[in-house]
């Protein structure tokens, strides 16, 4: 009988607490279609044990923030699997878009407003260097 409680008491709190969340994340989304999307530039080199990774977290920021978002990979002539992993998660459905490095300043002139943050996985240090531009 105890333990019917708890977890009745616990189902009620997890249900309360997904209702918070979600009503959270429709207050803080921006309204109308021309919303600013999150944009990350990622540019590796060997990556391929921490790309899943990444592209993940910024999946997961991106639905907790309310927001779409759009991963562009910039590959350095990795010599592992770092596409092929990319490859297979924009096949499973996740948003990323592959260029050159060359490209990295195409970006200047973009239409649609957007928050960009570039991460260069070949600097040494906590996860490369980051640096958020908004609208270039």
């Amino acid at each position: 009988m105890v333990a019917q409680l708890i977890w009745i008491a616990a189902v009620y709190a997890s249900a309360a607490a997904l209702v918070h969340i979600l009503h959270r994340r429709e207050r803080t989304r921006p309204a109308g279609r021309f919303s600013r999307r999150l944009h990350y530039i990622l540019i590796t080199r060997n990556h391929e044990a921490v790309i899943e990774g990444y592209v993940r977290m910024f999946a997961w920021q991106a639905f907790w923030a309310g927001r779409t978002y759009k991963v562009t990979l910039m590959d350095d002539e990795s010599q592992d699997g770092t596409v092929a992993v990319a490859v297979r998660l924009a096949q499973s459905g996740s948003v990323i878009e592959f260029m050159p490095l060359l490209q990295l300043y195409r970006f200047q002139d973009s239409p649609e407003p957007q928050q960009q943050t570039v991460i260069d996985l070949r600097i040494q240090g906590s996860g490369g260097s980051q640096s958020t531009r908004d609208e270039y």
